[in-house]
């Protein structure tokens, strides 16, 4: 009996860490940096033909996206250690055509600030490269 308590108050702890650490990550959205003449020319990737989805990823989109799916799954990984400060990861998303390198840095506790790179549409056929070893967060 003191075995199944002990698991019941670890996963507890758990828990509450994660959810302590998804109300103290802050996302940047950063676009200052990718507006330059290159990544307006490329903000649609019209050179990626009909099968790349050219609608433009705004703000909003974006914000409920990682307010209501990705928060969650960065937390989850922040407590498993495959989130680490100073090393990038990307989110992809198939259904929400969404992938995104974030560089996420410690400040301290569960504090924690995201900045969100290029922005990139999904999909099986025109994939986000990533780095061979690179954490890669699936997000449905």
């Amino acid at each position: 009996m003191d075995l199944i308590t002990e698991i019941v108050r670890k996963h507890l702890l758990l828990e509450k860490k994660i959810a302590e650490l998804m109300t103290n990550i802050e996302v940047n959205f950063n676009f200052e940096f990718h507006k330059g003449a290159h990544a307006k020319s490329r903000s649609t990737r019209p050179d990626q033909g009909e099968d790349y989805n050219q609608r433009i990823i705004d703000n909003s989109e974006l914000r409920y996206f990682i307010n209501n799916f990705v928060k969650k799954e960065i937390a989850e990984n922040i407590i498993n250690t495959n989130v680490q400060s100073g090393i990038p990861f990307v989110v992809k998303s198939l259904k929400w055509e969404l992938s995104f390198p974030i560089f996420p840095t410690h400040v301290s506790g569960t504090y924690w600030i995201m900045n969100i790179g290029t922005l990139w549409r999904e999909s099986k056929s025109n994939p986000m490269r990533v780095g061979k070893d690179q954490l890669v967060i699936w997000v449905d």
